[in-house]
């Protein structure tokens, strides 16, 4: 049987399910990301992956993968100190466009919008704001565990977390002592490096060139990795500009 899903969402899913259970492997993936110097993996032993989750106002994540530091016989009773969090939203080429990096910070940081209070028509989905929802989640977690709600200051604007019993479980689980914002882009991994956008944000990238290479790599030693090279060949053009394709 053979399984095919549809752009980003295909392929984080299908990577993810196939990392499965594997830890050593879930470690090297998250190794391939270009996180701050400052974040070390150390030696985690669970992660938590939440995969397209929502958080009601402060938008859906593609990913979070949460890393645990120590058993707990309830989850509800784990501390802070003991996990990391990452929020992950991944973007794509389309078939008929491409997505490219610099236009979509230079929408973000446009100033007139905020001075206006009007969002440009599509701003919901852009990746520094999604990532910028994120961080205010993380950074005012306590404030909207005791109001349900918090400003959002760009737009200022109240952010609501709501009463769904499944957004307020993966809310619980995101209370964690750091947090790492990623972006997975179809940008080559050689012009993220040439990237020097700055935003109120630590934002880091990953390029779909850089995954799908983790996954040629290793599918000998990981054979199931073989399925999301599958996904990246079914969704051909609409993932990255790969270098085999005209």
């Amino acid at each position: 049987m053979k399984i095919l899903g549809y752009s980003e969402r295909g392929i984080i899913n299908s990577l993810l399910f196939n990392i499965g259970g594997d830890m050593e492997l879930m470690g090297k993936f998250i190794g391939l990301m270009d996180l701050p110097e400052a974040f070390e993996l150390g030696n985690p032993i669970d992660y938590t992956v939440l995969l397209e989750q929502s958080f009601s106002e402060f938008g859906d994540a593609d990913l979070v993968i949460i890393i645990h530091y120590k058993y707990y016989e309830d989850l509800k009773d784990e501390k802070p100190e003991d996990k990391k969090v990452l929020f992950i939203e991944g973007k794509v080429k389309t078939s008929n466009s491409n997505w490219i990096i610099n236009t979509q910070f230079n929408k973000y940081i446009d100033k007139e919008q905020y001075i206006k209070k009007e969002k440009y028509s599509g701003y919901s989905s852009n990746l520094f704001f999604q990532l910028h929802l994120k961080k205010l989640m993380f950074d005012k977690w306590r404030e909207i565990k005791e109001n349900g709600l918090v400003e959002e200051p760009k737009f200022e604007e109240h952010r609501k977390i709501g009463g769904n019993k499944i957004v307020l479980k993966a809310f619980e689980l995101i209370n964690c002592k750091e947090s790492y914002y990623i972006g997975i882009i179809p940008t080559k991994h050689n012009d993220i490096n040439t990237f020097e956008g700055k935003i109120d944000l630590d934002l880091n990238f990953l390029s779909w060139e850089k995954v799908e290479k983790f996954c040629e790599d290793k599918k000998l030693e990981y054979p199931n990795l073989e399925k999301v090279i599958e996904i990246f060949e079914y969704n051909d053009e609409q993932i990255y500009k790969r270098d085999n394709h005209k």
